[in-house]
């Protein structure tokens, strides 16, 4: 009787100390800075478009489009965090349409989103995107698939 009697107080006992054991911290501890480091926003990540080159020879990827650029852009990192270039997803659009972004190796000439950027750092990148036509322009749509704040920067690109 002493021996149930005891083991069902230490039962009692430890269940009650899981309970109340925890350490809770309360909302206005955390901060979206102190877990998600490499957000971007107009303000910590800069993209310029320095060059584009249009070549007119149909390329086959998903679909057949009628053209392709490859687009340079120069990436500085203006926030205090590195960025992971790698986390940084391309959306090309021409009017309403989507298109295709792709990198290739070929030569070396073109060189996708790999690799950090410290602060104050900066890169040259060169990316291929499928074009339906040449008239139209083009629009890069640049999100950060960490950024739980779902800042989006957009470049359009007049073709000529």
């Amino acid at each position: 009787m002493k021996t149930k009697f005891l083991k069902s107080i230490v039962i009692i006992f430890f269940w009650v100390c899981s309970f109340t054991a925890s350490i809770c911290l309360e909302k206005e501890y955390i901060t979206e800075e102190d877990i998600w480091t490499s957000n971007i926003n107009d303000k910590a990540i800069n993209i310029k478009v320095t060059d584009i080159a249009i070549n007119n020879t149909s390329i086959e990827l998903d679909e057949v489009y009628n053209a392709s650029a490859i687009i340079t852009v120069d990436v500085k990192n203006n926030g205090l965090n590195d960025i992971e270039l790698a986390n940084l997803d391309v959306y090309p659009y021409q009017g309403s349409l989507a298109t295709k972004y792709f990198v290739s190796t070929y030569k070396d000439e073109i060189s996708g989103f790999i690799g950090n950027l410290k602060s104050g750092e900066s890169k040259t990148l060169k990316m291929g995107v499928t074009l339906h036509n040449t008239k139209e322009p083009i629009r890069l749509e640049f999100s950060d698939i960490e950024d739980i704040r779902n800042n989006t920067i957009v470049k359009t690109i007049d073709i000529k």
